[in-house]
Formats: structure tokens, sequence, C-alpha cells
């Protein structure tokens, strides 16, 4: 003869397994060991990088304005893909500084002590004097 169970303990059973079953499904991962966030130092020009030189015939023309230049430092620091993005209104001081920019060596950006590209924005200004 089959066993039966009574209702209440039927309910108690079904409890338990699935008590059971829940419990197992469960895993508690292992937590990462937390991590100390990265430091990062912005790229930065030294002083002896060479301001650009007045093309001709545009200082007597009353040329002057800011130019607003966009370009990666690379890891080594050398400048690479210098574009205008602001104009100074004058192409040939655009063009000046922007060849200027491209002789400049900087201090590449560093993330936790290793040097990395980076993007920059730099404006330079013409004035007139």
């Amino acid at each position: 003869m089959p066993y039966r169970l009574s209702p209440s303990s039927a309910g108690s059973l079904l409890a338990t397994n699935c008590l059971a079953i829940l419990l197992a499904g469960c895993h508690t991962a292992t937590p990462a060991p937390l991590s100390t966030p990265a430091v990062r130092v912005p790229a930065s020009m030294p002083a002896g990088c060479t301001p650009p030189a007045w093309p001709l015939g545009e200082k007597r023309r009353g040329a002057q304005g800011r130019v607003t230049l966009h370009f990666t430092v690379e890891a080594d620091g050398k400048v690479s893909a210098a574009a205008v993005i602001r104009s100074s209104g004058y192409p040939a001081l655009d063009e000046a500084a922007r060849d200027a920019l491209a002789r400049c060596t900087f201090q590449p950006e560093t993330l936790d002590g290793k040097p990395v590209a980076s993007k920059v924005i730099m404006p330079y200004q013409w004035i007139n004097e």
C-alpha cells in the first residue's frame, strides 16, 4: 500500500524541497579584489616648444585672430592628426600655427604611470602689435 502524506506534511515536505532547490541554485561569487582608480595625468607641452612665426606679409596686412587646433599627442609625445577646428579667419595664420605645432614634442598623457595617446584641443592667439 502506498504511503500517504497528510496535507500538512506534504506542504512541509514541498517547502523543504523548494528551499533546498533554491539554495542549491544560489552561488555567491568571490568578490573581485578592489582595484585602485586609474590615475590619469593629461599631456603637457614643455617650455621649449617654439611659437609659430608670422607668415610673410600677414603682419603688415594687420592679420590677427585666434585659431583652435585639435590634435593627438601620441604615447611618444609626438603630434599627429593636427587639424584646424576654428579658423582665425586667415588661412596663412591657421597653417602657420598647425605647422609649428607639428614640430612640438609634448609630455604624453599617462595612465597609471604609462604613456598613452590622447586628444587635445588648443587655441593659439595671433596678436598683431
